[in-house]
């Protein structure tokens, strides 16, 4: 790692040449910034190798595989704040919301900026269940795994269902569960390395080559310092990214406020304020889709697990929502600004709105020291959000592939998922994959609800919120979805599931079908659940026996298997 630093340094410092004066410093300040961080976490790590008796030095600490991925409850309010923070907000929160206001308005800005932040309330209680229920699992794959599968006897749990090995209780929506956390999250961690490249392309005015350099830089600082200090060192390099993030975002606010020149003399049209299909669409849409792909996100579960206790978890999430929706505002509000004062054009790439504010021309080129620390804020911000999914990709497949193996395995593990990531991130070929976001939206909407029932604790709902019924509310979600997308394009079934999940432009009514397909088929598992169990219980009083399972917990020997 520490080879292909030096030699993605040693290209840029061959290929910028010195009269590139706004280009070198863009190199120069990015790439320092992003390496101050990474050293200052491994010197945090190496003081924690060699401090003995210290309480902040023994939480930094790595003596096992479960204290790389989860840190368990070292992390007080402050610091989860700060780590929700910049968890949540990667590079692609000064474009993202800046592109999605040109089109959805005013009103669809707020609803974007209230569905950033919205998530972190409800993993932050979701995760409270979480841990109520089961406060020893490592992952949310591992926790649905624990969940349902200690609730058949030890020797049942050898058999597996019907005698299937593979189906062991718990196994398939855990495996369901992982594979759906490295989609949502591999999605968004290639999000964020194409959010790099494109700013070093189109602001900065590299070539495609040239941009690829800080891509793979980033991708392998953070990939370092995650292999070096797992989880806990994640969340202290958060702090300092979400400060010193923070407060560039500050001084942006300041500068714009008191140097803006745009011609503000145009009308703001219905469509500007968001009064269209988009705008009020965007009112469901955005909460419930980011709602559901974040609830899906292990960058946050590991949060839950790493939290001191519940009460710090959702102090944090309140504190951390509200600054993220803050944040989030800004950059969109910027980028509309742009677009009604003038400085920006429908000719502008929608990626630079907002940096056509620190831009002497439309075209959203770096001349400015305002648009270099734009930069170096959406670099921060971006690093700080790769280096939690890249956490969060290795806690899923450590707790599920290498459980009870020794730690250096899960090391290995993040060089080899995250590196190929990195690179492919680097390429053109990211373009084609962030294609996915709504294919993953999608699916993850129609399984957002038993996810929610299932971490409810509690021996009533452990006994009638049945894998069954998680199963049931999520094939019913998709296949609701593809029924209804199927109908909406006249009955063909190819253009049907195009349209379903991936040309359906964020339409609240391809989302809420999803949503009460999923609420409906769950609710209706957990009926049939009940109804099996009196048939079993009646059933069983009628022969004078206990029913097996009926209310009941299972004893130490089969909750241990």
């Amino acid at each position: 790692v520490a080879l292909a630093l030096a030699n993605c340094v040693k290209i840029m410092a061959d290929t910028v040449e010195v009269t590139d004066g706004w280009k070198a410093a863009a190199f120069v300040v990015v790439f320092v910034l992003m390496a101050a961080v990474a050293i200052y976490s491994f010197l945090i790590t190496w003081w924690a190798s060699r401090s003995e008796g210290s309480t902040h030095a023994s939480k930094a600490q790595v003596k096992s595989t479960e204290d790389f991925i989860t840190a368990r409850s070292r992390v007080d309010v402050w610091k989860m704040a700060f780590s929700l923070y910049a968890s949540v907000l990667g590079g692609s929160v000064v474009t993202g919301p800046a592109s999605y206001a040109s089109f959805a308005g005013l009103l669809g800005l707020a609803s974007y900026a209230v569905a950033v932040g919205t998530p972190l309330l409800v993993v932050a209680w979701c995760g409270g269940l979480a841990r109520s229920a089961d406060p020893e699992a490592t992952s949310l794959p591992n926790f649905l795994l624990r969940r349902f599968g200690v609730r058949l006897n030890a020797e049942t749990a050898d058999e597996g269902i019907c005698g299937l090995a593979f189906l062991k209780p718990g196994q398939a929506t855990a495996t369901l569960s992982a594979l759906l956390t490295l989609f949502v999250m591999g999605v968004a961690l290639l999000a964020e390395y194409a959010t790099v490249g494109t700013l070093f392309r189109s602001f900065v005015g590299c070539s495609d080559g040239l941009a690829a350099v800080p891509t793979i830089f980033v991708g392998l600082l953070t990939i370092a310092y995650t292999v070096v200090g797992g989880l806990y060192i994640s969340v202290l390099t958060d702090r300092i990214q979400a400060l010193v993030s923070f407060v560039l975002v500050i001084f942006l606010a300041i500068y714009l406020a008191s140097d803006f020149d745009g011609d503000t003399s145009g009308p703001v049209t219905e469509d500007m304020k968001g009064f269209s299909y988009a705008g009020w669409s965007s009112v469901f849409t955005m909460p419930i889709s980011l709602i559901s792909g974040t609830i899906y996100s292990e960058a946050l579960w590991q949060r839950v697990w790493a939290a001191e206790d519940e009460q710090a978890l959702k102090r944090a999430s309140v504190g951390a929502c509200f600054f993220v929706m803050l944040v989030v505002f800004f950059f969109g509000f910027g980028g509309w600004l742009a677009l009604w004062s003038g400085k920006a054009t429908w000719d502008t790439d929608p990626n630079l709105y907002f940096f056509t504010l620190f831009s002497s021309g439309s075209n959203g080129i770096l001349d400015s020291f305002a648009g270099l620390l734009t930069l170096s804020c959406a670099a921060l911000m971006g690093q700080g959000a790769m280096d939690s999914l890249q956490n969060g990709i290795t806690a899923t497949l450590s707790s599920t592939l290498l459980k009870n193996k020794p730690l250096s395995w899960t090391r290995i593990l993040v060089l080899l998922v995250n590196i190929p990531l990195a690179i492919v991130g680097a390429t053109s070929w990211v373009n084609d994959v962030l294609t996915l976001f709504l294919l993953s939206n999608m699916i993850t909407v129609s399984c957002l609800f038993p996810l929610m029932v299932a971490v409810i604790p509690g021996e009533v709902a452990k006994a009638y919120v049945t894998e069954a019924a998680v199963w049931a509310g999520c094939i019913g979600g998709v296949l609701g979805s593809i029924i209804f997308g199927i109908d909406q394009v006249g009955g063909d079934v190819a253009d049907g599931l195009d349209m379903t999940f991936m040309s359906n432009g964020y339409g609240w009514d391809y989302f809420l079908v999803a949503l009460l397909s999923s609420i409906g088929c769950t609710l209706i598992g957990i009926a049939l659940s009940w109804v099996y169990r009196k048939f079993l219980e009646q059933k069983e009083a009628g022969s004078g026996k206990t029913p097996a399972n009926a209310g009941t917990s299972p004893n130490p020997e089969a909750a241990a298997a």
